[in-house]
């Protein structure tokens, strides 16, 4: 059994996405209850009826939005009989509720995948009726794909990094001047400053190409770009969607990038994705932003802390007086209904601010009703604004989209003779046998560059010949054992079973490749502080989990290791080793130096 159901601030169920098994279940409940005829069934692959949904499940979500606003205090999941179990999210003020038949952690982390992809699918205004049905078919289309094909199949899922395909100077090279050549093509043509370009040979990343406005991608974009990819994967040969990226945490105007993703099938398991980011960055982050402090807000007011409620506030007047002021300096000739909406917006926070400021004179109850009564109307006025500035810029770019097709077309032209060969290669990326020369006794390794959201990897599927050196299992065993350790603040884990010895190494490099050494004693500080801290913007304190998908966890390490560096100047790197149990931990240690360094010198650093 495996579902995710979300609800509004009112309880109504906005959307859902359950499996077979979990919507008969459901449907014998609600018959039981009494909520439907005993010879009602629904239809394979129908939805379940929004009403019987809110019956079973209001008082579940009821209680938590009491424990969440009263007491700070929300549940994080149930465990129920027969490994039922259920987790809980938050996210804008939509509750996400996410059910399924295996072990908490994983179903958490579900849970974070499925919360990013809605942002990566709706942006800032979730599930608004502006978004049309065609960004929630593109959501249980990236689900669907993530939970049944790819985190408990690939490696690269489980570890959340896009796998590297490796390839000869030469080769790259031209692939890379290739690409170069399209975006300059679409900027002389169509005007567009801020594109990419990116290959996938067998869904490895050969190269991926910016322009220099254009925002750098964050490690979770890659991820999610591939995810979109493999979504559509048996669909037509040519397909552009409107997607919102997340770009690096340490731009100012990361967080919510409008883009549209061209994709195209080339010959050769070749899949070339164009990106053009649309939209004024400053207002569409000053939006973005706004939309969390408001549920900042809102829980603060409901949890009637007044200390936390000014500051809050404050937050607030700051990111509308950027958003205005944003208004004014990129939209200057605005259609007349984007004219109408901004009116109406500023009107509605010319009242709201004039309410808190005599509040905050006397902390009257009664203001404090009024305000709460007047926010909902603001923040719709708010969503409104978010897709009528994005629609204006929209607009501009669609004409665009006919002009992508060609330039894929061209890539793919002076990239066909190549065509058989990186599909080979891609199929032989990297083969343990290279390595057990050098190496003796290591039987796999995954070596990942955090900071790029890259790694490299034997292939499992040479890994599980008929005689299974390394069955999968211990992989995603290890993979999870080792973080656990690293949420209390472990970076080296090394022990044994029967069979193998494995090892796991965290570390930190400058760009100069030498090793930056922590001050911080993170086992003591995640012991007394925790990690993770306020992520989703509403109150609620997650567990930090390692990762890129459900949160850039590496990102956050980085700036409490170093607070004093730029982040653009740490690397981050993992590497994890399994070796024959008969090795020893010195050997192991010894072995994983020699091949980071082999690793480096054979991949050069421009690469990854």
């Amino acid at each position: 059994m495996n579902g995710l159901i979300v609800f509004n601030s009112a309880n109504d169920v906005v959307y859902q996405n359950l499996n077979a098994t979990l919507t008969d279940k459901i449907c014998n409940i609600a018959i039981a209850q009494g909520l439907l005829p005993a010879t009602s069934r629904t239809a394979a692959g129908a939805a379940l009826d929004s009403n019987v949904l809110l019956q079973i499940f209001s008082p579940i979500i009821s209680s938590q939005r009491i424990m969440h606003c009263q007491f700070d205090n929300a549940y994080a999941s149930f465990q129920c009989e027969n490994d039922f179990n259920l987790v809980f999210g938050e996210l804008l003020g939509y509750s996400f509720l996410k059910i399924g038949q295996i072990e908490i952690e994983q179903l958490t982390r579900q849970l974070g995948v499925a919360m990013t992809l809605t942002r990566y699918c709706y942006g800032a205004n979730l599930f608004g009726a502006q978004a049309g049905h065609m960004q929630q078919e593109l959501l249980t289309q990236c689900l669907n794909c993530y939970e049944t094909q790819l985190c408990q199949e690939e490696q690269a899922y489980l570890l959340e990094a896009m796998p590297k395909l490796l390839v000869n100077p030469e080769l790259k090279r031209t692939v890379h001047v290739t690409l170069d050549a399209t975006l300059e093509q679409l900027r002389q043509t169509g005007g567009q400053q801020r594109t990419h370009a990116m290959l996938l040979i067998s869904h490895k990343l050969l190269a991926l190409n910016s322009t220099r406005l254009a925002l750098p991608l964050a490690p979770a974009d890659l991820l999610f770009l591939a995810i979109l990819a493999r979504a559509l994967n048996s669909q037509q040969t040519q397909r552009a969607v409107a997607v919102f990226l997340q770009g690096v945490s340490h731009d100012p105007n990361s967080g919510c990038v409008p883009t549209i993703v061209h994709f195209s099938r080339l010959h050769g398991h070749q899949v070339l994705l164009q990106l053009i980011e649309y939209g004024h960055m400053p207002l569409t982050s000053s939006i973005y932003d706004t939309f969390f402090v408001l549920q900042k807000i809102v829980a603060v007011q409901q949890q009637g802390d007044g200390d936390a409620l000014k500051p809050a506030y404050e937050s607030l007047e700051s990111f509308v007086s950027q958003t205005l002021t944003a208004l004014k300096r990129y939209l200057k000739q605005k259609h007349e209904e984007l004219e109408i909406c901004v009116k109406k917006f500023t009107a509605r926070w010319e009242n709201l601010r004039k309410m808190y400021v005599e509040f905050f004179k006397s902390y009257e109850r009664e203001l404090l009703v009024r305000i709460e009564s007047n926010l909902p109307a603001f923040v719709e006025e708010l969503k409104q604004l978010f897709t009528l500035s994005l629609a204006c810029c929209d607009s501009a770019s669609n004409h665009q989209l006919d002009q992508l097709a060609d330039s894929a077309a061209v890539v793919e032209a002076k990239l066909l003779e190549l065509a058989e060969f990186l599909a080979v290669k891609a199929a032989r990326n990297i083969s343990i046998d290279a390595y057990l020369e050098d190496f003796p006794g290591l039987v796999h390794f995954m070596y990942v560059n955090r900071s790029t959201g890259q790694m490299l990897a034997p292939e499992l599927r040479q890994l599980n010949p008929p005689s299974k050196l390394v069955p999968k299992s211990k992989l995603w065993q290890m993979v999870a054992f080792t973080r656990g350790y690293l949420k209390k603040g472990q970076t080296t884990v090394m022990w044994k079973d029967r069979t193998f010895h494995y090892s796991y190494f965290l570390w930190f490099e400058d760009l100069s490749g030498s090793n930056l050494k922590c001050p911080l004693d993170l086992q003591q500080h995640f012991l007394a502080t925790g990690f993770g801290g306020n992520g989703n913007g509403n109150g609620q304190k997650p567990t930090a989990e390692p990762g890129a998908l459900p949160m850039d966890y590496y990102s956050d390490l980085v700036e409490l290791c170093f607070p004093k560096l730029s982040p653009q100047k740490v690397r981050v790197y993992e590497l994890y080793c399994i070796h024959l149990g008969l090795v020893t931990a010195t050997c192991a240690v010894e072995h994983s130096r020699r091949l980071v360094a082999t690793i480096s010198d054979l991949v050069g650093e421009e690469t990854f």
